[in-house]
């Protein structure tokens, strides 16, 4: 099975490579033509392909939301440091510690000094 991600508007370019690289699959609601879509529309894309959404949307922590949609999972990154190095800094931390929780839907929120893995 191989694990897509779909990145928020929010997200820089530069993780749709870092994540190929890696061997997933990547969308850009920016380069889907969809800027500015309503968080509903975003988890009804991710819905279709049980994908992962990618955001800096702090409404995407909303467990509810996260239960009710059949979405893979949801990474929200909430990193003080917002430049883009930062950012893959972190996700590759992430990856190279927790691949294996994109295997089942997680709500993932990465902080600087904390990940919080929620069921």
């Amino acid at each position: 099975m191989s694990i897509k991600f779909l990145l928020d508007e929010n997200i820089p370019y530069a993780l749709i490579d870092f994540l190929e690289n890696r061997g997933f699959q990547v969308q850009h609601l920016k380069k889907m033509g969809m800027t500015g879509i309503k968080n509903g529309e975003v988890y009804k894309l991710a819905e279709a392909g049980r994908i992962w959404i990618i955001t800096r949307d702090a409404d995407f922590q909303n467990y509810y939301k996260f239960i009710i949609y059949k979405v893979g999972g949801i990474i929200l990154i909430k990193l003080t440091k917002t430049k883009t190095s930062h950012l893959l800094v972190a996700m590759k931390s992430f990856l190279d510690k927790h691949e294996d929780k994109l295997l089942k839907k997680h709500l993932i929120i990465m902080e600087d000094e904390l990940l919080r893995i929620y069921d």
